[in-house]
Parts: structure tokens; C-alpha cells; sequence
């Protein structure tokens, strides 16, 4: 564990605008001593992307990309439904991967969920997430224990999943909710079993009763 010494220290490298790209000659520069590039938080997300862009250039028009917490669904389901949907879950942030809490149709989207409940540090009985605040350098103190956001682009996704962790329940569903005309939607869990859909999505998540999870109030949005 760091100490908090070398957490601020650490911190005062933490700064968007310190890093200069360069298109003409596809360099990256970082302004301070010290800095560095983790793309762990959008790297899946591209890496999806490419493959469906893969999939498609030899002729696979039907296909699940699953790379951990990133699915892409692509063509029609082999189900053979009307609508060509395929039925995803959306994972149980308590429970085993491949527990879901619900589901959603989808078709040529993306599907990524972040969480505080599988990558994480427990240190005299604290659990610290491998979610991180950027201004504290400790992990996120809100509610949030999982998001699962819906995008045309994984990277998208993936970038966004992240993101609405800093910005917490309310800050995150109203963000998401501003992107519903670029075809993003989200659904947010929360510690207290709790479960908040995006207004795009509200028609079409089901939710499962046996896992004890519950739609939260919408007065927790205002």
C-alpha cells in the first residue's frame, strides 16, 4: 500500500491538459517528470471494436464478442426472433460472472460494465477498489457498485463506464441521459441493491426478482 505521502505526490501528476498529442507526426509528449499513460480503461473497449471490425472485413455478419466485462453483439440472433434482437445480461455486481440481474435486447451494440467488485485490494479488512478517483487518489466513496453502459462503440462504452463513477448515481444518470440521442443508455446498481435504468432503456430492461434487487426512486435523481 502507498503511502498517503506518495499518493500526493502522485496525484499532482494527474492532469488531461498536460498531455500533448501530435497528429502529424503521432507522437504523445507528457509535460511533467513522472507522468504516465494507463489506457486500462478504454483498451478492451478498442480492442472490441477492432475485432468486430475484423469479424465484418471476412464476412462474419452474425457473432458475440466477449472479452470479460465488454460484449458486442453483432447481426442478427441465431434465435431467429423478428427483431433480430439478442437477449443480454446485465452481470449480478454480488455474484459470480455470468449471474445476471436482468436483461435488455440488443443488436449491434456494445455492452460494457465496470465494477468495484472484482479487481480490488482488501487490506486490514478495508476493501480498496482498482477504481480511482483522480483528484484523491483513492478509490471512489459513492454508492455506485456497478454501471453497465450501452453504446454503438465499445471504446465508448468503456470510457463511459468508467466515468460515470466519478460523477456518481445522480451526476452519471443525468450525463448519460444528455447522450440518449448518440444511442447510449445505462443502468446503475447500487450497494443497497438498488437499480436505476437511463429513460432510453426503462422500456426495454427487464428486471429478475430472485436476486433481491430493486428499482430505486426517482427522487434519488433529483
Amino acid at each position: 500500500m502507498p503511502t498517503q505521502q506518495e499518493i500526493d505526490k502522485n496525484v499532482k501528476l494527474v492532469d488531461y491538459k498536460k498531455v500533448k498529442l501530435n497528429d502529424k507526426k503521432r507522437t504523445v509528449y507528457l509535460e511533467e517528470k513522472g507522468m504516465q499513460l494507463d489506457l486500462g480503461g478504454i483498451a478492451k473497449g478498442y480492442m472490441t471494436d477492432q475485432v468486430k471490425t475484423y469479424l465484418l472485413n471476412h464476412g462474419v455478419s452474425t457473432a458475440i464478442i466477449d472479452l470479460g466485462g465488454n460484449i458486442y453483439v453483432l447481426g442478427d440472433s441465431p434465435k431467429g426472433t423478428k427483431s433480430g434482437n439478442w437477449t443480454v445480461g446485465i452481470q449480478d455486481p454480488k455474484a459470480s460472472r455470468g449471474t445476471a440481474i436482468g436483461s435488455l435486447p440488443a443488436k449491434n451494440k456494445s455492452i460494457v460494465t465496470s465494477g468495484i467488485y472484482e479487481r480490488y485490494l482488501k487490506k486490514n479488512g478495508k476493501v480498496y477498489s482498482h477504481l480511482m478517483d483522480p483528484q484523491t487518489g483513492a478509490p471512489y466513496q459513492n454508492n455506485l457498485i456497478g454501471v453497465s453502459i450501452i453504446s454503438k462503440k465499445s471504446v465508448d462504452g468503456d470510457a463511459l463506464s468508467t466515468a460515470t463513477f466519478d460523477k456518481g448515481l445522480k451526476g452519471g444518470m443525468k450525463y448519460i441521459n444528455g447522450k440518449a440521442d448518440q444511442g447510449i443508455g445505462a443502468i446503475f446498481i447500487t450497494k443497497d441493491k438498488k437499480v436505476y435504468v437511463s429513460n432510453n432503456l426503462k422500456k426495454q430492461f427487464t428486471l429478475f426478482g430472485d436476486a433481491g434487487y430493486k428499482y430505486g426512486p426517482a427522487t434519488d435523481l433529483k
